[in-house]
């Protein structure tokens, strides 16, 4: 095999220094096949030793076709082998070609991730002699705010989820994008940034943090996640995708101040039991969620609970269609233990999903929504009567 040198420099376009400690990649043009999983082959513990050291250590190595810039934006990869390449950097807040990717095409690969970052990234062709190529990062834009309760105090511990409109108008949450970095969570004033972004139409939503971990003492750990509490608020202030406004970014600048506002007030319960519809028994597995009665959207879910209970805390006022969905018997004595059955659980018997629209105006408690059987095998399905 014929190997030689990739070297260069990346500097960063709106200050003209170098890009310190960006990462830098060459993408073969033709993209081989993942090779074949080791795992097959562990026959033993001595395999399986084996393999997670060379799980731990083929990182560390580096695959050849990857560098990191140094303190003046140069890199090296001394072992490039002959064939076509792609260079693609990336730094946060700057832009790369592989935000063109969708989570999709970045794991699948092949030829239509090529395709897209071929229409942003330069073309290399490395054979016998050094190649030197240079790369400039263009600043993306930004979306700042703060996250807050409507009584002033900060929401911390927030994650915001970026969204972007796309070309048929539909919002998508914007899950792979190197490029577009931002804060994890919220701090302590409640505080968020999302930089990198390319020219665009953007919102942001985030949910109340339900989700939290608790560490003790001597290594005790809790985690405890309310699911049906988690509120969604969108930029803007409103609570559904449908209203969202959305935010016009421009690459290299900041869109400063939007903020989310999390209402403390006018929010209520609704809760209820599912019950079959020929004996009135408590169900004891299933989902019920609240929907957008206009766009079908969900705009909450919960598991029904062991004796057949539901419940949502912190919903606002609106109308919603109450859905109850795979809702089931199950064997409480199969094996595997109740979190098993909660995620992969033994039918005995299984009914039709029901629909009930609802007016949420205070609290909604007390509801009994009742499922009917699943017909038999061949015959017509009836809809369902709350």
């Amino acid at each position: 095999s014929v190997y030689t040198t990739v070297s260069g420099r990346v500097t960063c376009g709106d200050t003209g220094h170098p890009a310190r400690f960006a990462a830098v990649q060459l993408i073969p043009e033709t993209q081989q096949k993942p090779p074949a999983s080791d795992w097959a082959n562990v026959k033993n513990e001595k395999d399986l030793a084996k393999l997670i050291a060379k799980g731990m250590s083929d990182p560390q190595k580096g695959t050849g076709l990857s560098a990191v810039s140094a303190l003046d934006g140069s890199f090296e990869m001394p072992k490039v082998p002959a064939g076509t390449y792609f260079v693609v950097a990336q730094l946060k807040g700057y832009l790369s070609p592989l935000d063109a990717l969708t989570e999709e095409d970045r794991f699948k690969g092949g030829a239509d991730a090529i395709k897209k970052i071929q229409a942003q990234a330069e073309k290399i062709v490395v054979q016998d002699a050094p190649v030197r190529v240079d790369v400039r990062l263009e600043r993306g834009g930004s979306i700042d705010g703060v996250i807050r309760y409507d009584d002033g105090n900060p929401a911390v511990g927030v994650t915001p989820v970026r969204m972007v409109m796309q070309e048929d108008g539909k919002w998508k949450v914007d899950s792979f994008n190197p490029g577009a970095q931002q804060t994890n969570t919220t701090d302590d004033r409640g505080h968020y940034r999302i930089s990198g972004l390319a020219k665009g139409k953007y919102a942001v939503k985030a949910e109340l943090p339900t989700m939290q971990s608790i560490r003790g003492l001597a290594g005790a750990f809790n985690s405890h996640y309310n699911m049906g509490d988690a509120l969604v608020v969108y930029s803007g202030g409103v609570f559904r995708e449908k209203d969202i406004k959305p935010i016009e970014v421009v690459q290299g600048e900041d869109a400063d101040g939007i903020d989310i506002v999390f209402p403390v007030d006018s929010l209520h319960v609704v809760s209820g039991t599912v019950t079959a519809k020929t004996d009135s028994h408590p169900l004891n597995s299933g989902w019920v969620s609240l929907k957008d009665p206009e766009t079908k959207a969900m705009l909450r879910g919960t598991m029904i609970e062991e004796d057949g209970s539901f419940k949502f805390n912190y919903v606002p006022e609106g109308q919603y269609e109450l859905v109850t969905m795979h809702a089931g018997d199950t064997d409480k004595n199969a094996p595997g233990g109740a979190f098993v059955q909660k995620i992969n659980p033994t039918f005995l018997k299984k009914y039709q999903d029901a629909t009930i629209p609802i007016d949420v105006k205070g609290d909604q408690t007390g509801f009994t929504v009742q499922v009917a059987d699943q017909p038999a095998a061949g015959a017509p399905a009836k809809p369902p009567t709350p």
